[in-house]
């Protein structure tokens, strides 16, 4: 049921992504906010009963620091526990966009080596 509630609720909606009947993307935020992230979350087979999964790899979120995204994991996981047993993708997905400024306080993006290497040889050109 709770999968036909997503499926209605998100129709048309660019954040929300299928991956699976058990596997959704949600991007919390603009393409262009240097602050948005994307959510990887696969519900277990005792779903809603046991925590879904929640990731943070998905390339997009490259730029974040490895503390920031520990950060959203665990207050994440505090909306889940208050959440368990019950249907809570919405809640999730919800709570994170309206908490996306506090989950992302002290985001800095962080500089990928070939950006890094790419100014330094535009700097350094005669």
């Amino acid at each position: 049921m709770e999968l036909e509630a997503l499926r209605s609720i998100y129709e048309g909606d660019e954040c929300f992504k299928e991956i699976s009947p058990v596997s959704f993307q949600f991007r919390v935020g603009d393409l262009e906010d240097t602050k948005a992230f994307i959510l990887d979350i696969t519900w277990p087979d005792t779903y809603p009963e046991t925590a879904p999964q929640i990731c943070l790899d998905a390339f997009f979120n490259n730029r974040i620091s490895a503390v920031t995204k520990q950060l959203i994991l665990l207050k994440l996981e505090e909306q889940v526990e208050a959440n368990l047993g019950s249907a809570m993708m919405y809640t999730l997905f919800e709570w994170a966009k309206e908490n996306q400024d506090a989950l992302m306080e002290s985001h800095r993006p962080v500089v990928t080596a070939v950006k890094y290497l790419v100014n330094i040889c535009l700097c350094s050109r005669p």
